[in-house]
């Protein structure tokens, strides 16, 4: 865990880069979160989007990878240190399999996206709450 994290603060412009990073997903889960909650209807098309194409999937993947390795990066300084560094690591492999994953990953998206449609309201709770969760653990 130690050697990950020096790995990814090694050069001075990443270390400084990384914590933005994660401010900017809880910002992501605020807004996200708000919108499911008061104006689900908006959020329609954009579940709709999802591996619409291998181009959609890929910048899903990098930016989840990416939101991943800024969490390994920043756990050190934020409370609960090793749920946020796991769950950086689970979200940059989880975006590395889906790039070589396309189709799999495609059909799992027509079964879920039905189902994450009707529970959208609850959706936005639990992204509000962890949201709140990482700006409460950023110090």
């Amino acid at each position: 865990m130690d050697e990950m994290v020096q790995a990814l603060g090694q050069r001075e412009w990443l270390a400084w880069m990384w914590r933005p990073l994660v401010w900017l997903c809880a910002a992501y889960l605020l807004a996200l979160g708000a919108l499911m909650v008061l104006r689900p209807k908006i959020v329609h098309p954009f579940l709709d989007g999802f591996v619409r194409s291998r181009r959609i999937n890929f910048l899903e993947a990098a930016l989840r990878s990416l939101a991943g390795l800024a969490f390994m990066a920043v756990s050190p300084e934020m409370r609960l240190q090793s749920f946020f560094f796991w769950f950086g690591a689970v979200l940059a492999a989880s975006g590395l399999l889906m790039v070589f994953l396309y189709d799999q990953h495609k059909r799992y998206a027509a079964l879920v996206v039905p189902f994450a449609r009707r529970a959208l309201p609850a959706m936005g709770v639990c992204a509000l709450a962890f949201a709140a969760l990482i700006v409460w653990a950023l110090r």
